[in-house]
């Protein structure tokens, strides 16, 4: 008689290892936190400017967090509008982070002072892309409209 050894399965604890198990929950969402921004780009896919009043406010959004990681996924990607005209924008981050929620938000940047890019970049599980449509001032505020001269 022949005795065949059967591997346990891998160890939970490592991403690619549960790879292997396939996975329960969406790896990434898609959400527009506010349709809000400051600028008036002339591509704007969500026609953005002013926001929406059946936007969920602060708890409903710290309640959909909450089920994020519930459900265990890894990210949520961030648009809208510009994200960071939401007043509580960086709490929410924040709130993501602490409760085991990746978050990729994208910014036209113009409110990341350098003490939030020092924060961002000491931030794990937090990717940020800032949208740029030139390299000059002129070429990049034909298409997005002029900023004010003071970051909020």
């Amino acid at each position: 008689m022949t005795a065949t050894l059967i591997s346990p399965p891998p160890a939970v604890g490592r991403l690619v290892d549960q790879f292997e198990l396939g996975l329960d929950a969406p790896i990434c969402l898609t959400r527009e936190l506010t349709y809000a921004c400051n600028l008036a780009c002339l591509h704007c896919l969500s026609s953005s400017g002013r926001r929406d009043p059946d936007e969920l406010d602060t708890e409903e959004a710290k309640a959909l967090i909450r089920e994020f990681e519930r459900m265990q996924i890894f990210y949520v990607n961030i648009g809208g509008g510009e994200p960071t005209v939401r007043p509580d924008f960086w709490e929410l981050l924040d709130y993501a982070v602490e409760h085991h929620v990746g978050v990729k938000f994208s910014t036209n940047g113009f409110r990341i002072t350098k003490e939030r890019a020092e924060k961002l970049a000491a931030t794990d599980y937090i990717d940020v892309q800032i949208s740029l449509d030139g390299a000059t001032a002129e070429v990049n505020d034909a298409v997005r409209g002029r900023a004010p001269m003071t970051p909020p």
